[in-house]
């Protein structure tokens, strides 16, 4: 009888210690830096609000919060890192519309599923998708392009082939009912560079991408691709207000961690995201560089990627764009 109570002390004992040191395990984390893979090159909108955003996180986790990038592949080459990646907080992922709502549409024998391979912790930012076209056209508002475009074909140049940029471009092919020439660069702002010294006609590219150049006759912005007009450029219209339709297409960008991290774990990091994004500075910060600032949940980004995979998938079946 002593014996078995003495045993079941020691069984007793062991759980506790257990569950004390599980629970002083979350408690401390995270203990060191916190990598942010994002899958594009440096320099981009994708780049400085994944810096931003990292810079707040740690200062709110007190930890540094290291920026990596890991380009290529329309951000499935970095996506597919982190998805294999150990699953305990310290490897996240800049989630994007080209790795997280586009590429899995086109690329099904992809290496992850952004629903099942991540564990969305929140959006942050987003820009609606412009239509700028060359300074030295004739047309002047987007009537005028498709107009013209119905004359003579015309061209237009993306950051790549399956990139967002190439779908909106094949999407609006398609609504405004005139045909164009897809030319596929290796990023924005090669096509972007093409389109000043007009050699394309059109580009659909990020209010971010663009912002140089609004102010100069370089360029001309016909129209921007969000469900109302963006705050930055109030007085163009949306292509909604000029053709009609359903069209909208916006360039967002998230957090996520591996799907398999410990739910303490992300929600200590959830929650340092909600502090971010509550902080005025960091809003200021964000919207400073183009992009519209936006408050989330695990729980919202998941239902807009949800949506956006729902969207892209309709449109790639619709369309059918010719992909590498």
């Amino acid at each position: 009888m002593k014996h078995s109570s003495n045993f079941s002390y020691r069984i007793g004992f062991v759980v506790a210690a257990f569950c004390f040191l599980s629970t002083a395990g979350a408690q401390t984390f995270p203990t060191h830096a916190i990598t942010i893979v994002v899958p594009f090159p440096p320099g981009g909108p994708t780049d400085s609000s994944a810096r931003l955003v990292g810079k707040s996180l740690g200062g709110i986790l007190k930890q540094a919060v290291v920026i990596e990038n890991r380009p290529g592949a329309g951000g499935t080459t970095g996506s597919t890192y982190v998805a294999r990646s150990v699953a305990d907080g310290y490897t996240l992922l800049w989630g994007s519309t080209s790795s997280l709502g586009v590429a899995p549409t086109l690329y099904p024998k992809l290496a992850y599923a952004p629903l099942t391979s991540f564990a969305p912790l929140g959006m942050v930012a987003r820009s609606p998708i412009i239509l700028a076209g060359r300074g030295d056209m004739k047309a002047n508002t987007l009537k005028e392009f498709i107009a013209s475009g119905r004359e003579k074909k015309l061209s237009y140049g993306s950051a790549g082939s399956g990139s967002i940029n190439h779908l909106v471009g094949e999407w609006f092919k398609n609504e405004a009912n005139i045909d164009m020439l897809h030319v596929p660069y290796k990023g924005g702002m090669p096509a972007l560079n093409d389109l000043l010294g007009g050699q394309i006609d059109m580009v659909f590219e990020t209010i971010p991408t663009v912002s140089p150049f609004l102010k100069t006759e370089r360029l001309k912005v016909l129209a921007t691709a969000g469900r109302a007009r963006s705050p930055q450029l109030p007085n163009v219209p949306t292509v909604r207000e000029v053709i009609g339709g359903d069209f909208e297409a916006y360039s967002w960008v998230g957090l996520v961690a591996p799907a398999n991290t410990p739910p303490e774990t992300l929600k200590i990091l959830s929650d340092a995201m909600r502090t971010a994004e509550n902080d005025v500075t960091l809003q200021a910060e964000i919207a400073a560089t183009g992009l519209e600032p936006v408050k989330s949940s695990p729980e919202k980004f998941r239902q807009d990627i949800e949506s956006e995979l729902a969207k892209w998938t309709r449109l790639v079946n619709k369309v059918k764009p010719t992909v590498d």
